[in-house]
């Protein structure tokens, strides 16, 4: 999962259009605020709240901005988890969304 969203994914251009196969963005954004408070998270809870469809509506560059498994780098996402290896952030931000 690190590898094909912190390497493959993000080396992408940032305008590259994001289309998810299913709706899952207000889901995970219940997710994003216990780990992540961060002003593109506001952006993307309210966009959320607001609208029943959100596929095809980001891109990678704005996926790199809030979506907290492709900020394993982050002091703030590494603090939420305990740990800073990369695969282990992953490891524990994936435990963390599972027993929510």
């Amino acid at each position: 999962m690190h590898t094909a969203l912190n390497k493959t994914l993000a080396a992408l251009p940032d305008d590259t259009k994001v289309y998810p196969g299913h709706e899952y963005t207000k889901q995970n954004v219940k997710f994003l605020t216990t780990v992540l408070q961060t002003e593109p998270v506001k952006k993307l809870q309210a966009f959320a709240e607001n609208n029943q469809q959100t596929q095809g509506k980001f891109t990678i560059g704005d996926e790199k901005q809030y979506n907290v498994f492709m900020r394993v780098d982050d002091p703030t996402v590494q603090k939420a988890t305990g740990k800073t290896d990369p695969v282990d952030v992953m490891g524990k931000l994936r435990e963390m969304k599972n027993n929510m």
